[in-house]
C-alpha cells in the first residue's frame, strides 16, 4: 500500500515507525530540518523536504498513487489544506488532524466531505475518552504507564 504522511514530528514518525514494519511504500513530507534529522535517527523511510500543502511536493511524494494519505502537521490549517488538496489530485484515502472538537459536530460534516476530507483525526478527544474509560472502570489492578503506551490511531468517519 502506497502512504504518504505529512508531517514528521512525534505522531508522524510514530506512524511512519509502524507502518514500516509492515512494508508498506511509505513517504514523509515535512518542511522543517529538525523534524527531518530526528525521523531519519527514528525510521528509515524517504522524506521530502517541504510544505504538503504544496502541489509540487505532493506531485514528488506520488500523491496520484496514494492508497492513503496521513496529514498529522503540527498546524491544523496545513493539515486540512493538503490532505483537501491529496485528494483532489488522486489520493484514494486521507485523513486529517484537528485541533478543534467543533469540526466533528454533524452539522460540520458536509464542509470536510466537500473538500474531500474521509476522516478527522483528534487526539484530545481520543486521549480524552480513554481517561474517562481508565476512571469508570469499579476496580483495576493494570498499571498503564502512559509514556510507553502506543499510539492508537483513532480515526472519526465523516461519510455514513
Amino acid at each position: 500500500m502506497k502512504i504518504i504522511i505529512a508531517g514528521a514530528g512525534e505522531v508522524g514518525t510514530h506512524l511512519a515507525k509502524m507502518l514500516s514494519y509492515e512494508y508498506h511504500d511509505l513517504v514523509v513530507i515535512d518542511d522543517d530540518e529538525q523534524r527531518r534529522k530526528q525521523l531519519a535517527l527514528n525510521v528509515d523511510v524517504p522524506c521530502i523536504a517541504g510544505s504538503p500543502s504544496s502541489f509540487e511536493m505532493l506531485s514528488q511524494a506520488g500523491v496520484e498513487k496514494a492508497d492513503l494519505f496521513i496529514a498529522v502537521t503540527p498546524s491544523e490549517e496545513t493539515n486540512i489544506i493538503s490532505a483537501s488538496l491529496a485528494k483532489r489530485l488522486g489520493a484514494r484515502k486521507v485523513i486529517a488532524r484537528i485541533d478543534k472538537n467543533e469540526y466533528l459536530l454533524p452539522s460540520n460534516k458536509e464542509v470536510f466531505v466537500d473538500m474531500g476530507i474521509d476522516y478527522l483525526y483528534y487526539p484530545e478527544k481520543i486521549a480524552g475518552r480513554e481517561v474517562v474509560d481508565l476512571l469508570s472502570q469499579s476496580f483495576s489492578t493494570e498499571f498503564v504507564d502512559f509514556a510507553n503506551k502506543k499510539l492508537k490511531l483513532i480515526v472519526f468517519k465523516l461519510e455514513d
